[in-house]
């Protein structure tokens, strides 16, 4: 059987804001505040990641069994801290991005952030 994996099922991935590189994170903590304060409920669903669970989830994309985009290792902003996945408004994996977090990605772009757009919504990084 294919086994499918959810965000959180490789080791080495965290949630947390507080891991991300210490010079990203007040920028990522206030792209989170804006999104709650005038768009609604934001979930954060990836932040750093180790080397190892990037590779695997990358393996997992090249397989077919992930509905957005990851980089391979030594191209991923999350593996040295520098990206945030988030979700905001009513949003499934693999869809558009939802009015919110178009609202927010747009927003992001033009304060000078990276936003992955249509392909990749819930991606934000430096």
């Amino acid at each position: 059987p294919v086994r499918t994996f959810t965000a959180g099922s490789f080791g080495g991935m965290s949630r947390n804001l507080a891991s991300l590189d210490q010079q990203f994170r007040p920028y990522a903590e206030y792209l989170v505040q804006v999104a709650r304060t005038y768009l609604g409920p934001t979930t954060v669903t990836s932040t750093r990641r180790t080397w190892a669970a990037q590779a695997g989830l990358y393996q997992e994309y090249l397989a077919g069994r992930r509905p957005l985009p990851v980089a391979p290792p030594e191209r991923s902003r999350h593996v040295w801290g520098l990206a945030v996945d988030l979700v905001v408004g009513k949003y499934r994996a693999g869809g558009p991005p939802s009015p919110e977090m178009q609202a927010l990605g747009e927003w992001w772009q033009k304060s000078g952030g990276v936003w992955g757009g249509k392909a990749d919504p819930v991606h934000f990084s430096a």
